[in-house]
């Protein structure tokens, strides 16, 4: 059976945001691989291909099953692709967060597709096509949506250190860029899934609320191959929360340390799992940057974003990150419901007050599967040029051309001053991302003049 797992073009000239591999279709195509499935790996988004140089590829291979991947905001890229597919391909199947959090309804918004699989996919994915060659006896294997038959979730059986590794000699992997890099060659890991916190606007339908995580030495394992094998110089650890048990960052650093690995990398973190002295071992071990979810510099937001953590904890955690040496990077959500233009403006100034290196200023969206899309109804189209020129669904008590300003104001007021533009040149030189930097700055440039 020849399998397709494709991540397709951009949507258009204007999509031409950080170049990152597809992780999770990676993971599927080595677990594919290792049943003894023949797969090719077709990362059309990276290479800039043309949607009709998409369709003559699948014309001219004409796989049994083509997988595609997809998250909410960009599920209209993936049913773009199943419709051009459809003459083309035996079986469609769709994986990750749009379709685990959407459920029988995606089959209405993709009518193309013939299964979807939810939540983690490596096994399910492995018993949907031994089902398919099997003649389809009995019902789907769990985890297998087929419009009609009846679902069983699927609960993950395999530790992960057992799973093996993402199979990138299949990606063009010197493609790949990401403007925040410190070193020239760009990867991803992950080395944890789940993530045991109640934020009301996290998508946790695909790993769930169970944190599970993969030992230091077999962490510290694939770092080497990346380093060594692949001639990678930075890393982007792609965990939900990489800090969350501090003796394991530890062991992982303290083993970086012992094999003299020279990669550099970032991690996410939380503002209240952070001390002195796992940071400054961190450091030495390679990190350059951890990015927090600040999220806000009002009380009562975080509050409402169920974030269980503090202003204070905010500004305690990037002070600490900053007498480790490490740059920092604040995620922050502008104009939740509640918020007046007062309070956006605090959190605006909240950034500057705590010495973020980078912040990304976000609206709020209630997505398919997360606490907050049950409790909100309609949403307004806010745009952010920054994020691609693209209309984001955005919960607010706000007027939209408001809210649209405020992210103006944020965007500009922070990286338009000679330092920020200074450090994103040099990170830009050094990543090989100045096709980013220049689009963020084309981006800024035209709003700033509006």
């Amino acid at each position: 059976m020849r399998v397709l797992l494709a991540r397709p073009p951009r949507r258009d000239s204007r999509d031409a945001g950080q170049s990152v591999p597809p992780l999770g279709l990676a993971y599927i195509a080595s677990a594919l691989r290792a049943d003894g499935v023949q797969v090719e790996l077709l990362d059309a988004y990276v290479l800039g291909w043309s949607w009709r140089r998409f369709e003559q590829h699948l014309a001219q291979m004409r796989p049994e099953v083509l997988g595609l991947s997809t998250m909410t905001p960009v599920s209209d890229i993936a049913a773009r692709a199943a419709t051009l597919a459809r003459p083309h391909v035996g079986r469609i199947v769709l994986g990750g967060p749009h379709p685990t959090a959407m459920g029988e309804a995606v089959f209405a918004q993709m009518p193309e597709l013939d299964a979807t699989v939810e939540g983690e996919g490596e096994e399910p994915a492995v018993a949907l096509l031994r089902w398919w060659q099997g003649g389809e006896v009995g019902p789907p294997p769990s985890g297998v949506r087929v419009p009609g038959l009846p679902f069983t979730p699927h609960t993950p059986r395999q530790p992960l250190e057992s799973l093996p590794w993402p199979a990138r000699d299949l990606l063009p992997n010197h493609a790949y860029r990401y403007l925040f890099a410190t070193r020239p060659g760009f990867a991803t890991i992950i080395t944890s899934r789940g993530c045991p916190y109640r934020c009301s606007f996290c998508d946790k339908s695909v790993s769930g609320s169970r944190w599970r995580s993969r030992p230091a030495i077999d962490v510290v394992d694939e770092l080497q191959h990346i380093e060594r094998d692949l001639g990678v110089g930075f890393v982007n650890i792609y965990d939900d929360n990489f800090t969350l048990n501090r003796r394991r960052v530890m062991e992982i650093s303290e083993e970086i340390l012992r094999r003299g690995l020279r990669l550099q990398w970032k991690c996410e973190g939380r503002v209240d799992g952070v001390d002195a002295e796992m940071l400054a071992l961190m450091k030495r071990a390679g990190c350059t940057m951890v990015a927090y979810g600040v999220e806000s510099g009002n009380a009562e937001t975080l509050e409402l974003l169920r974030k269980d953590i503090t202003v204070q904890q905010s500004r305690e955690a990037f002070a600490l990150t900053r007498q480790a040496g490490l740059r920092s990077l604040a995620y922050i959500i502008l104009g939740a419901p509640g918020e007046g233009e007062a309070e956006v403006r605090q959190t605006i100034r909240f950034c500057q007050e705590i010495g973020a290196t980078y912040v990304q200023f976000s609206t709020l969206s209630a997505m398919p599967g997360t606490p907050l899309f049950s409790s909100h109804g309609a949403a307004a189209d806010v745009k952010n040029p920054v994020d691609g020129d693209l209309s984001r669904p955005t919960v607010t008590d706000l007027p939209p051309e408001a809210l649209s300003r405020l992210l103006r104001s944020a965007w500009t007021g922070f990286y338009l001053r000679p330092l920020p533009i200074a450090r994103i040149a040099h990170d830009a030189w050094r990543s090989g991302s100045l096709g980013e930097a220049a689009r963020m700055g084309r981006a800024m440039g035209r709003w700033a003049v509006q």
